[in-house]
């Protein structure tokens, strides 16, 4: 494909290297990554010079690049290629018979803690060119404007209208005014930035290498016809660099690491096990059956998740931090964010996402009798103290954080889950049961949710469809879990019954005929819009009725376990899907509701189209469609990486796009339960063959497969490595 806009990444160590649209001319760099990245000079090319007969070189010398420099020409032709931890260009001209491949790797290993949080990229070389030609390989990366260090309050993104006013930039970090100290000595880092040539001979101290404070020079090497060479490139940034609840944190990595030579050693010395699970990693996907656009998009979403990604430990020791800031908007570790693309965790990384749910309990709102609600998020850019969105989302977050937990429960079967979080999800349970204060046992307060630039009824209507379901899905998950803990009988029984009355009134009140409404409120009488603190103008309360993308989304975890599920009419789901898909369809997915066509989220349609995975309705052609917007976007579009929203709205550089993982579980229809044993397989098309990530055994490099097909007119199933999946296999 062409090139686009894309980034790479090390997990949680917020090296980044961002490849803007080929018209800028250079590369975003950083140690602290995106919105603290500055412009370099990347050149990735070759050097020939046209020989005689007899060898001798003639005048003519011609230099070509690819477009990453300020200064040069450039091949006529570049085509660049996606993996889940690589970027590869291949450029050629085709007059002169030059050829390139660069390839500029992320390693990355599930559950390898060490090689995921190293902070450095593989680059690899190759050129060729006509025997009638000397080349050399040029490599080399130079910073123009001269600077040896970047201040943070000199350079952190436009944080827009929405941050609350309580907040600001103070020395160098985002928090709440009159922060602590512990961050003011260290505002001004210095932007260390080194390319290596990788040899497997020389010495590492002897390597040739270039960093910021060095000659502007270029790595070269010469040859004829044909020159390979591998590269480094690393950093090392061994301050404080984010405030979680007042006190400093420093990156993971340097656990393993005291030094960027450090650094480079291992790079160096581990390179054939670090390449190797990297290539297995990316195999995964590579070999699987899944269409071209959905390889690609699954790729493209990890490259932008993995940069949002914070991975730190208190300066004075304690206990690890994983957060993931919001892409543009910078909040970390958004409940709602983190609900869609919970993938990552549940089928890679579970401790991630037991680790976060940790932190979450930590920045409870308090209610009353003894309820409470989750925060929207626990802080932005460099300080992670409290919430920094300006309103709140209670009964959403607090459903969000039970069906969290219930599904990392279940995936990982560790009791643990449920041990340290049974407190909080009574409490937040206690305050979905106050939400409703009708006689439908819908929420009514508390319901702004996270579709911000949504219609007012999809937005924040009251009674809404959608923060039912996931109210009676995440109190159904809440009885499961607390049925093995000491909770109170009668509330697990207050919890049953609220289910089953949200359930009877979903069938007589909210059910059209064909779909859900949107909110049983038809009226928008003393309905109060959460940005403005004002009431809407009375009336009817437009597209109240209308068809919309939300009304399931709180069952996906339920369904992708095997749990007993709650007496909610799956065939009345399963049409309110496809009708939906119908009425809302546009040329890049779903919007918001049939009563709106100006906006989507491309990762709430996805979430929509596991869910219709687990329930047999094959997403067919919209993976295609969101890779397509993608490709729009980061080509001739506003740019941005991944960007979850056409419309108006414009989130980017934004992690939800990995929800698309996900396809690997909701396509072959995988229920996965590990406290019941079990997986059960429902393929929603043939052939298909994915793996079966939530099984492997990563220490080992075992990953299973499975392959669906026909035999004879029938459908056939056999897995690779089946001894991983056996157990599994029960009546």
């Amino acid at each position: 494909m062409l090139p686009i806009e894309t980034m790479l990444g090390k997990l949680g160590s917020r090296f980044t290297i961002h490849f803007p649209r080929t018209s800028e001319k250079c590369i975003y760099l950083s140690p602290l990554g995106k919105y603290y990245d500055r412009k370099w000079d990347l050149r990735l090319g070759l050097q020939a010079t046209k020989l005689n007969q007899d060898g001798t070189p003639l005048a003519e010398v011609i230099t070509q690049m690819l477009p990453y420099t300020a200064n040069g020409s450039y091949f006529p032709e570049v085509e660049q290629e996606l993996t889940m931890t690589s970027v590869k260009w291949r450029a050629r001209d085709r007059a002169l018979g030059f050829r390139a491949e660069f390839t500029i790797t992320a390693p990355f290993y599930p559950r390898d803690t060490k090689l995921s949080t190293a902070p450095f990229f593989y680059i690899d070389a190759e050129i060729f060119a006509p025997s009638n030609y000397s080349i050399e390989l040029i490599v080399g990366l130079s910073d123009p404007t001269q600077e040896t260090s970047v201040g943070f309050s000199e350079s952190w993104p436009d944080l827009g209208w929405w941050y609350s006013a309580d907040y600001q930039m103070v020395a160098g970090h985002w928090g709440p005014r009159n922060p602590s100290d512990s961050l003011s000595n260290s505002k001004v880092f210095r932007n260390t930035v080194s390319l290596t040539y990788l040899s497997p001979t020389e010495p590492l101290s002897e390597l040739n290498a270039i960093d910021e404070s060095g000659p502007e020079a270029d790595l070269r090497i010469q040859g004829s016809r044909h020159v390979s060479a591998k590269f480094l490139l690393a950093t090392y940034l061994p301050d404080a660099v984010l405030e979680v609840q007042h006190q400093p944190y420093r990156f993971k990595y340097l656990d393993y690491f005291k030094s960027l030579e450090g650094v480079l050693r291992y790079a160096r010395d581990a390179e054939e096990e670090i390449r190797r699970k990297s290539v297995l990693f990316d195999s995964l996907f590579s070999q699987s059956s899944l269409d071209y656009a959905t390889r690609n998009l699954i790729a493209f979403s990890f490259q932008s998740y993995i940069p949002n990604s914070w991975w730190c430990v208190p300066v004075s020791g304690g206990k690890d931090w994983y957060s993931v800031w919001e892409g543009n908007c910078v909040f970390h570790s958004t409940v709602d964010v983190e609900y869609n693309l919970a993938w990552f965790y549940l089928l890679l990384w579970p401790e991630l996402l037991e680790m976060t749910l940790g932190e979450w309990r930590n920045y409870l709102k308090p209610a009353e009798d003894g309820a409470a609600w989750m925060s929207h998020d626990i802080g932005g850019l460099l300080g992670a103290n409290e919430q920094a969105y300006p309103h709140e989302m209670e009964v959403e977050e607090s459903a969000n954080f039970i069906l969290l937990a219930y599904a990392l429960w279940r995936y990982t079967a560790r009791p643990e889950i449920v041990s340290d979080n049974a407190e909080t999800i009574i409490k937040l349970g206690r305050y979905i049961l106050a939400s409703a204060t009708t006689e439908s046992g819908f929420p009514n307060i508390g319901t702004a949710n996270t579709v911000d630039d949504a219609s007012p009824a999809v937005q924040f209507g009251r009674e809404q469809i959608y923060l039912a379901v996931k109210a009676l899905s995440a109190l159904h998950a809440a009885v499961h879990m607390l049925i093995v803990t000491d909770a109170p009988p009668a509330l697990i029984a207050e919890f049953e019954g609220r289910v089953n009355q949200i359930c009877q009134v979903l069938d007589e009140r909210a059910w059209l005929g064909d779909h859900y409404a949107v909110c049983l409120d038809q009226t928008t009488d003393g309905l109060i819009n959460p940005w403005s603190g004002e009431p809407l103008p009375p009336g009817e309360l437009e597209g109240w009725n209308a068809y919309t993308l939300y009304t399931s989304n709180g069952l996906l975890y339920l369904l992708a376990t095997l749990a007993p599920l709650p007496p909610v009419k799956l065939e009345r789901i399963e049409q309110d899907i496809i009708e939906a898909r119908q009425a809302s369809l546009i040329e890049y997915g779903c919007t918001h509701s049939s009563a709106d066509h100006s906006h989507i989220w491309v990762s709430q349609n996805l979430h929509r189209d596991l869910i219709g995975g687990f329930l047999g309705v094959d997403p067919a052609d919209l993976p295609g469609r969101y890779w397509a917007f993608e490709q729009y976007e980061n080509s001739v579009g506003r740019g941005g990486c991944f960007v979850d929203t056409y419309g108006p709205n414009h989130l980017r550089y934004y992690p939800r796009g990995i929800t698309s993982l996900g396809l690997l579980a909701g396509l072959p229809g995988a229920r996965f339960d590990r406290v019941a044993g079990r997986l059960e397989l429902s393929p929603t098309r043939l052939p298909l063959r994915v793996p079966l990530l939530a099984l492997a055994n990563w220490e080992a490099e075992r990953v299973p497969w499975v392959e669906f097909g026909l035999e004879q007119g029938q459908p056939s199933r056999k897995f690779s490595d089946a001894e991983l999946v056996e157990p599994f296999l029960k009546d």
